[in-house]
């Protein structure tokens, strides 16, 4: 990546899909970075538990009187095997991954790929220790936010915008609809003949058939802004 930091030189070998998010040779030239720029003790490091409240609320400022957006959190992908922190859902759909001061970078390659599969954009959110390293953590579409402590309270930064994802998968996208809406999209396109009765994946595959990844997307979000669930309006 163009924008990779030389602290990673001596790191042979890395990147964000492979060892790069998992390795702990990472996360000590993150910590010494941090150290370097900030000196942070390890009481004032931010956990999860103070960026998320505050991240919530810096987004729902942002989007206030927007009708048609709501706030998801801990949206769950692929049929589980990930969640989102905060999902952004509007006409498009927006995940924040919050890695705090406290966390591991471990699970990060496995998010990015997984969440590359589904989400419209991304965003890493990051703290002092992980913000040096960030912007060459993640593939160039995920923007990257760093949110800092101050007197006033905690402070997003902008380091990098998000972009449009230009690798979404068509059918994980559509494991995102229920049966029976699946089968709704079916009928209105005429093409629900044979398919009452037959198991999701069956149904899933048949939506793919007949939908552009576009109109698959777009039926996901309408089924996320009608679900009730663990959602915060605007």
């Amino acid at each position: 990546m163009g924008d990779r930091p030389a602290c990673l030189d001596d790191l042979p070998g890395l990147d964000y899909h492979l060892g790069h998010c998992m390795s702990r040779d990472v996360e000590a030239v993150a910590d010494e970075r941090a150290m370097e720029t900030s000196r942070p003790t390890r009481t004032a490091r931010m956990a999860d538990a103070d960026i998320r409240p505050a991240l919530r609320q810096h987004l729902l400022r942002r989007h206030d009187g927007e009708t048609d957006t709501i706030l998801v959190e801990e949206l769950g992908l692929l049929r589980g095997r990930v969640r989102v922190d905060l999902a952004l859902v509007n006409g498009s759909l927006h995940g924040y991954e919050i890695k705090s001061d406290r966390d591991s970078l471990r699970r990060l390659g496995v998010q990015v790929d997984l969440y590359g599969q589904v989400l419209d954009r991304a965003t890493l959110v990051v703290g002092d220790r992980f913000a040096p390293l960030a912007t060459s953590l993640v593939p160039g579409w995920w923007g990257v936010v760093r949110v800092s402590r101050k007197a006033s309270g905690l402070q997003f930064t902008t380091l990098r915008p998000s972009k449009v994802n230009p690798h979404r998968n068509a059918r994980v996208l559509a494991e995102l609809l229920w049966s029976a809406q699946a089968l709704e999209l079916l009928e209105r396109r005429g093409a629900a003949k044979g398919m009452r009765g037959k198991p999701r994946r069956v149904l899933w595959d048949r939506v793919c058939e007949c939908f552009s990844i576009d109109e698959i997307a777009a039926a996901v979000r309408q089924r996320l802004k009608a679900t009730p669930g663990p959602e915060v309006h605007p």
